[in-house]
Order: structure tokens, then sequence, then C-alpha cells
């Protein structure tokens, strides 16, 4: 619940500034601060980016798996992928649109580009800290589960293991919080690393491997296998190039 409204106060937060900054989009005048290239070539920071949600459909299968009525995971999945679809595009253009200065300015951090002592930013600042306090529980059950699982066939290994895992995912998080707070760049190398393993290299590998035991290894199926793990690798590669 606190998520959802969280969510539902970002996309105000984000319509009223755009209303009120208007839309702020130039791409004709070089000399224009407003002025919105094209093209440009630190793309590979998008495709790190969305690589990690490819990632996170691992987080999605398990909370599927718990589910109440499984007959209904189609058309829960499809409302909740639209939703957030929405929730993620809406939030970009608006304010990369009501941006008023130069787009070199802007943060990776959606919330320190405004003003700490602006009431609805401090607001903001509470609920999305409210909303990741409570989320943690959830994320640190998928990566539990999923850890578990491979090592010990079985998603509760033991209080102690999962005290020993919580602690040091726990401090890894607050070492990286203090140290290297650039959450762009966290989320796009490791979005780009997790997605060659996860969305690209294993699941070709795998489908190889069947093929391969079933008699269907294709030439044809062979070369678009590695035409996708190959583009995962030059997206993981492309991440160290951006400026």
């Amino acid at each position: 619940m606190l998520g959802t409204i969280s969510v539902i106060y970002l996309l105000i937060f984000n319509g009223s500034r755009l209303i009120e900054c208007g839309v702020n989009l130039n791409f004709s005048d070089l000399t224009s601060p407003n002025y919105v290239h094209n093209f440009s070539w630190n793309f590979p920071a998008l495709t790190g980016m969305l690589t990690m949600s490819y990632f996170l459909h691992n987080a999605i299968i398990t909370m599927l798996r718990n589910q109440r009525n499984p007959e209904n995971n189609v058309r829960d999945l499809s409302i909740g992928y639209g939703l957030v679809a929405f929730s993620y595009t809406f939030v970009a253009f608006s304010f990369y649109a009501a941006f008023p200065l130069s787009r070199t300015c802007i943060g990776d951090n959606l919330l320190n580009n405004f003003h700490a002592n602006s009431p609805m930013s401090a607001v903001a600042r509470v609920l999305i800290f409210f909303q990741l306090l409570t989320i943690l529980p959830l994320i640190m059950y998928f990566i539990r589960s999923q850890i578990s699982c491979a090592m010990f066939g079985a998603p509760w290994p033991g209080r102690v293991r999962v005290l020993i895992l919580n602690s040091t995912i726990v401090c890894i998080g607050v070492l990286t919080a203090i140290f290297f707070p650039n959450i762009g760049s966290i989320i796009r190398y490791f979005g780009a690393l997790s997605g060659l393993m996860y969305a690209y290299a294993l699941p070709c590998m795998v489908d190889m491997r069947i093929a391969h035991r079933t008699g269907k290894l294709t030439p044809l199926k062979i070369a678009i296998c590695v035409t996708i793990m190959v583009f995962g690798a030059a997206n993981l590669v492309a991440q160290f190039f951006i400026k």
C-alpha cells in the first residue's frame, strides 16, 4: 500500500512540475540551454538499465510461485507490467520535458534535481524512504530463496545462514551508499552484468543444449543465440565507455 501511495505521489509531483514549468524542449537551436540531441552515443546507459528489468523477471517468478490463484497470473502480470511501464514513462517524460536547465545538469537520482527545502520534494523523500524500508524484506526474500535453492536445495537454509546472508547484503548496501552513491551507474553496470548472464547467455545456452539433445540444433539457431549473447556482452562492455 505504501509503495502504491509513493508512486501515485511521484506521478502527481512530476505532473505538477510539468504544468508549472511547461515543456522546455528545443530540437533546433544548438545554443539553447533546452536543446535536446536527437541521438547520443551514451545510449548504452539506457540499455544497461533496461536489461536490469529483464533480470528482475527472476523476482517476479518467485512472487507468482506463491500466488493464491495461479490461474490469474497472466492477467495480474499484464496489468502489473502495464502500470509499471506507464509510471516509468510518465515520470521520465514529464521530468525531462519540464527540466528548465541544460540536460547535462540532470542527476541520476531524481530527487537530487530538486531543492531540499521544497515541501513536495521533502514529502517525496520521506515516502520513498518508507517504501524502500518496507520493500527490503521482499527483496531479501527473492535473493535468499534463489541463492538458497541453488546452493542448499531449499528456500530456507536455516536461521544462522539467513542471518549471515542478510547482514552481508545490508553491509554491502550501506558501504555502497557511503562510498559510491551513484545509483544510475550502479543500475546500469549491474543491470548489464546480470542481464548478460540471466537474460542473454544462460537462456540461449540452455536452449541450445536442449536442442542439441533432441537433435534440433540448426546453424540458424546457433547463429541467433550467439548473436543475442554477443549483444549482451557488447551491452556490458559499452557501459565502460559512457562519458
